[in-house]
């Protein structure tokens, strides 16, 4: 009986050690940023808000940047293909959310997108956060 305790709590802390180190990827979180119109849209785990541009979007791409990694245990992930990837990790477990940012071909939209790498459901942590980021920069999320 302890044997098998003993394989559960092993298991259990090598699925810990696996969420909390397994590296990310950048590659593997980027969006399209053409495909949809402004608004938001709730996806399962994440949040998605797209924001119309009437202006040079450098400026709020500096100000979202500055803002997501002043959130707690958040860090740039890298960029690919002119995107920006952030990874924020949940305090107890070190779950992993990832948030990207792309602004669309012809630079009239942009879009943020947050979302979870493990599991179904994020509790509506990656809507509030980018909600909160995303209004401490002056980017109204449009229903």
């Amino acid at each position: 009986m302890m044997g098998f305790f003993w394989v559960v709590v092993l298991v259990f802390v090598g699925v810990q050690a696996y969420v909390r180190f397994a590296p990310g990827d950048a590659a593997n979180w980027t969006v399209d940023a053409n495909a949809d119109a402004p608004g938001a849209y709730p996806t399962e785990g994440g949040f998605r808000v797209v924001a119309a541009v009437d202006q040079d979007p450098k400026p709020v791409l500096e100000a979202f940047e500055a803002a997501i990694l002043a959130q707690p245990r958040s860090q740039k992930l890298g960029e690919v293909a002119g995107q920006q990837i952030y990874v924020t990790r949940s305090l107890l477990w070190g779950f992993p959310d990832y948030t990207t940012v792309a602004v669309s071909d012809d630079q009239s939209r942009m879009t943020f997108f947050s979302r979870l790498r493990f599991g179904r459901s994020d509790m509506g942590v990656n809507r509030k956060r980018l909600k909160q980021v995303l209004a401490s920069i002056g980017v109204a999320v449009q229903p």
